[in-house]
């Protein structure tokens, strides 16, 4: 009888284990990210309406109302060297203008973007560079500003050796901040109204 027991038991504990490995995968599939806006790795017959997606985007005119660096350590080491926070706001805020937003523009859209995390990995012979953009939209018909939405940005880049780890990981870092921007700029293209009309009639 207690061998019995003791089969059931080991049975049931078996199986939670079992199923909890079962959902794993699709836990982690929810926290997964968009492809990146790579033109490479987009197939030839859509590059077509990828570059038209990314003109649409550029063209439509986005007040910069806020731009901040929120994170806790300002610090980004990439082995014995240091990615300075000034170097790192100029970057994103160079990425936003590209894509037609800055404080400079007059536009009846407009965003409050903040800087929250961004991090610098090692993987074999790679750098990966991580942004994470908390976001929040003001379109013209609204008068408060959206709840925040997070945009993330990734990139790969070779390390070459330790000399040069300083600029690889700003050019990581670059590469993801403008994925991240695209990003944005490519979620808010149902508001655009008049610059995506005159565009298309193009």
């Amino acid at each position: 009888m207690k061998n019995r027991m003791f089969f059931s038991l080991h049975v049931r504990q078996s199986a939670k284990i079992f199923f909890a490995f079962c959902a794993l995968p699709l836990l982690v599939a929810c926290e997964s990210t968009p492809p990146e806006f790579d033109s490479s790795l987009i197939p030839e017959s859509q590059k077509a309406d990828y570059r038209l997606t990314m003109s649409k985007a550029k063209a439509c005119p986005v007040n910069l109302a806020e731009l901040i660096d929120s994170r806790a350590s300002k610090d980004l080491l990439v082995g014995s060297s240091n990615v300075t926070e000034d170097a790192l706001y100029a970057l994103l805020q160079q990425s936003l203008e590209e894509m037609n937003v800055s404080p400079d523009i007059e536009a009846s859209n407009s965003v409050k973007v903040v800087l929250n995390r961004a991090f610098v990995k090692s993987l074999g012979t790679n750098i990966v560079a991580t942004v994470v953009l908390n976001v929040k939209f003001k379109p013209a018909y609204a008068e408060k500003y959206s709840p925040v939405t997070v945009f993330k940005g990734r990139s790969m880049n070779v390390n070459t050796g330790e000399e040069q780890s300083n600029q690889i990981a700003i050019d990581a870092m670059k590469t993801a901040i403008e994925d991240a921007t695209k990003r944005i700029k490519s979620s808010l293209l149902h508001n655009c109204g008049d610059a995506l009309s005159e565009l298309e009639a193009v």
